[in-house]
């Protein structure tokens, strides 16, 4: 008896190898030239690099529909704030929920409609840091959230520096230009 292939396996084995070899080579040149993966970052604007800055997108799909909906003044405004629990603090002695509305629909450029049923809902709050429990030099963090029916589209969360109404001001205008920087790179 004789040991070995008989010659049918062998071609067999042969062209399965080279068909192998064939789709390997060609999902290779598929993903090499023709497939774009590389996905373009979203540029830091300015604002972001002064102060610590993060950005979480939930639906870049919706954004530019939340975008239209504030552009239009459907929107509404809801803020709050969270003074420092272990120190003295002087954050509603500085500022305003009125105030900090107003920086943001100057932001917007225009004041939101009345009555409505469906809107972007910009929901923002100013934690004022415990500097001695945490050591951190910046004052506070502003958290801005756009909802749309209750789910979260786009999150800002920047530190505040300063408690000045021009600080914050200032963070105001940096997130609502992130915003409107996500929803370009959306339209891409």
């Amino acid at each position: 008896m004789r040991r070995g292939a008989r010659d049918s396996q062998v071609i067999n084995n042969f062209f399965s190898f080279a068909t192998i070899v064939i789709i390997s080579i060609v999902l290779i040149l598929y993903k090499t030239f023709i497939l774009k993966d590389e996905p373009t970052k979203i540029e830091k604007l300015q604002c972001q690099k002064e102060s610590h800055t993060t950005v979480f997108v939930n639906n870049l799909e919706i954004l530019e529909k939340s975008f239209n909906a504030l552009t239009k003044g459907y929107y509404k405004l809801d803020g709050g704030m969270i003074e420092s629990s272990l120190e003295n603090s002087n954050l509603k002695k500085s500022i305003s929920l009125d105030e900090i509305d107003g920086f943001f629909i100057e932001s917007i450029g225009h004041n939101p409609k009345k009555d409505l049923k469906t809107f972007l809902k910009i929901n923002y709050e100013i934690v004022e840091f415990d500097k001695k429990e945490s050591g951190n030099l910046d004052y506070g963090v502003l958290m801005t959230s756009f909802r749309i029916n209750s789910n979260e589209v786009f999150r800002v969360n920047t530190n505040i520096k300063f408690m000045y109404s021009n600080g914050i001001k200032n963070r105001v205008d940096c997130t609502m230009k992130v915003f409107k920087n996500y929803v370009e790179y959306s339209r891409r």
